[in-house]
């Protein structure tokens, strides 16, 4: 094709045809333009292209997540409201008229158990892809933000419940350091410790501690009965909108 185009070169200057080499000329810059914007286009399809079923990887990958997440909120969703209901049951005893320095003592020794440690670590890999690599602008509005409410709400609800575990864990430091508990196998420290402990305790102390306890203790557990059911419910929804959107934009 070179050959042809400098052949027609050649031959129309030999003639002295100038004004027709002149039109030539412009004709084949226009082809060698034309050539290069098709070749800007394809390559321009090609990149859209492979970021479009870079989106629907995403996509993909972020519907298994949120599948992966429903499943570890239903192993641990039913273990926070049993412990939720334990603790609310536990108060009531030592709130009731007839309750006893006994019924105080009987409680933090043989059944409250001070330990806790958050349940759920949540599946964020393919969302923080999608806001890492900006893939996230090529949804629609109505899907990026449905998308970016429901991780800001699920972030900010875990935070909570990150945030008051610890200070939970700080309240319970210096009861387990001063205490036995036989609510658990793990922490079974055998009659003679145990009777040793407990032979002399300070009943003020004592009451002080597990009220501070019981009370972070129902605000973490509420915070993470709130936490577990917005995402349960929500990932569901978010689920069907990204199966929905996907088959809509499946090239």
């Amino acid at each position: 094709m070179i050959k042809f185009f400098r052949k027609i070169r050649q031959r129309l200057l030999s003639e002295n045809k100038f004004s027709k080499y002149l039109i030539y000329a412009i004709g084949e810059i226009v082809l060698v333009v034309i050539g290069i914007l098709i070749a800007l286009s394809i390559n321009n399809w090609n990149e859209e292209n492979k970021e479009s079923n870079k989106v629907k990887s995403l996509l993909v990958a972020l519907k298994n997540d949120l599948a992966q997440d429903t499943l570890l909120i239903n192993e641990n969703l039913p273990e926070v409201k049993k412990q939720l209901n334990l603790n609310e049951s536990l108060r009531a005893r030592v709130a009731n008229p007839d309750a006893t320095i006994d019924t105080l003592i009987k409680i933090v020794r043989f059944e409250f158990n001070p330990n806790w440690d958050n349940p759920v670590l949540y599946n964020t890999n393919a969302y923080n892809s999608l806001v890492e690599t900006d893939l996230i602008e090529q949804l629609t509005d109505s899907m990026k933000l449905k998308i970016k409410n429901f991780y800001n709400q699920k972030f900010y609800l875990n935070g909570m419940v990150k945030d008051i575990t610890q200070d939970y864990r700080s309240k319970i430091r210096s009861y387990v350091d001063t205490y036995t508990f036989g609510s658990t196998s793990l922490h079974d420290q055998g009659k003679l410790i145990d009777s040793i402990v407990w032979s002399k305790i300070d009943l003020q102390d004592l009451a002080a501690k597990f009220q501070g306890m019981s009370n972070f203790k129902r605000i973490v557990f509420r915070l993470s009965k709130n936490d577990l059911e917005y995402s349960m419910e929500n990932s569901k929804k978010l689920i069907g909108e990204l199966d929905k959107y996907i088959d809509e934009n499946n090239n």
